[in-house]
């Protein structure tokens, strides 16, 4: 997993929707923002193409931009640093509607070290094209 690692975008859990919104405009290539507790811990994760089109839709900016982003939040997936890729697939494929979501990885006391995209693992575990 330390090879997949990138580092993480991540803002305080009580960070609002207008905070994520500029997070991701920030970079296209950020493809998640980890809301983490005071100590680091992963509370939510916010996937952006689903978070951006929750803030895009109707009334969707006027319903949620000044409100806490963790309401729109899926659970992290976490794993543990020290998580074999084939483990890290099984975790990534649980959820049909979340397999490409990023994984969060975690040190020993569950304070997030980064992310691994999906496809990123998914290309590890299958070795170089020949």
């Amino acid at each position: 997993m330390q090879e997949l690692l990138l580092p993480a975008v991540t803002l305080p859990e009580r960070a609002t929707s207008e905070e994520v919104v500029e997070a991701f405009g920030t970079e296209p290539s950020i493809t998640s923002v980890i809301l983490v507790d005071e100590y680091q811990r992963p509370e939510g994760s916010l996937d952006r193409s689903r978070f951006l089109l929750s803030i895009a839709g109707r009334y969707g900016h006027a319903l949620h931009g000044k409100k806490p982003a963790l309401r729109l939040a899926d659970p992290p997936r976490t794993v543990p640093r020290t998580t074999p890729a084939i483990a890290a697939m099984q975790v990534a494929g649980q959820d049909s509607a979340r397999v490409y979501d990023d994984l969060v990885v975690t040190d020993e006391v569950g304070r997030c070290l980064g992310v691994v995209r999906v496809s990123d693992l998914m290309r590890a575990a299958t070795g170089p094209y020949r």
